[in-house]
C-alpha cells in the first residue's frame, strides 16, 4: 500500500512543478549573471537602463521594503499603470518567497513583454532594502 501512495505522489509531482517554473526569456546568457543575490546586486549597482526590476507584491509590502531601484507592479499587471515600462525592457521579477513571481512573469509575457526573468523572492535578498515613504 505504501508503494502505491509513493507512486501516486511521483505521478502528481510534475503537476505541482509548473507553478515553480523559472520564466527566463532573456537573450542567451544574460540571466546567468543575475541568478544570485550578488549578481542582482551588481545589476542594481550598474543602473543599466535596459533592465527593470519589478516587485510584484502588494503596494504595502513594496513600501515596507524592496530591492533598490525596483518598481511595484502588483501581480505583474500593468493595465492600471499610467506609464508602464517599455515592452522591450529586460524585466527581472520577484515577489516575497518566489511562489507568485512565476505567475506574474507569465502575465507579463502574455501582456507583450518580450524579456522576463523570474528572480524569485525578496527573502533571498540579503542586502539592505529601500523603504518607500508613506
Amino acid at each position: 500500500m505504501k508503494r502505491k501512495g509513493f507512486l501516486a505522489l511521483l505521478l502528481m509531482l510534475p503537476l505541482g512543478l509548473s507553478t515553480w517554473a523559472q520564466t527566463d526569456t532573456l537573450p542567451e546568457g544574460m540571466s546567468k549573471d543575475i541568478r544570485t543575490p550578488e549578481g542582482l546586486r551588481a545589476l542594481v549597482d550598474r543602473k543599466d537602463p535596459r533592465f527593470v526590476i519589478v516587485d510584484v507584491r502588494s503596494p504595502d509590502e513594496y513600501a515596507a521594503g524592496h530591492i533598490p531601484t525596483a518598481i511595484n507592479i502588483p501581480d505583474g499587471v500593468t493595465a492600471d499603470m499610467k506609464a508602464p515600462p517599455a515592452k522591450d525592457k529586460y524585466m527581472v521579477v520577484y515577489c516575497h518567497g518566489g511562489r507568485k513571481s512565476p505567475a506574474a512573469g507569465e502575465k507579463m509575457l502574455a501582456n507583450g513583454y518580450k524579456h522576463v526573468f523570474v528572480w524569485g523572492g525578496i527573502l533571498g535578498w540579503p542586502y539592505a532594502r529601500e523603504v518607500s515613504p508613506k
